[in-house]
């Protein structure tokens, strides 16, 4: 008797992360400004920060908050 197969689900769409964010997140994440992103479709991006939890971030804010970040982390 044969086993019978499942139908193969597709997974949704990679999303690609626009240069100039990848660059920003990634100096971000080297610096140790933050801890870890990931790209949320509908939302922007997920960041971890030290001793917080995870933020939303829309796309279009994304420069600034690293920026306030940044100055909040210089003090």
């Amino acid at each position: 008797m044969k086993a019978k197969r499942s139908r193969a689900t597709v997974p949704p769409p990679l999303t690609e992360i626009p240069g100039p964010d990848r660059d920003l997140l990634t100096h971000a994440y080297r610096t140790g400004l933050i801890l870890a992103w990931k790209h949320d479709g509908e939302r922007g991006y997920r960041v971890t920060v030290d001793n917080r939890s995870d933020e939303y971030v829309e796309i279009t804010k994304l420069s600034s908050y690293l920026d306030k970040l940044r100055a909040a982390n210089s003090r």
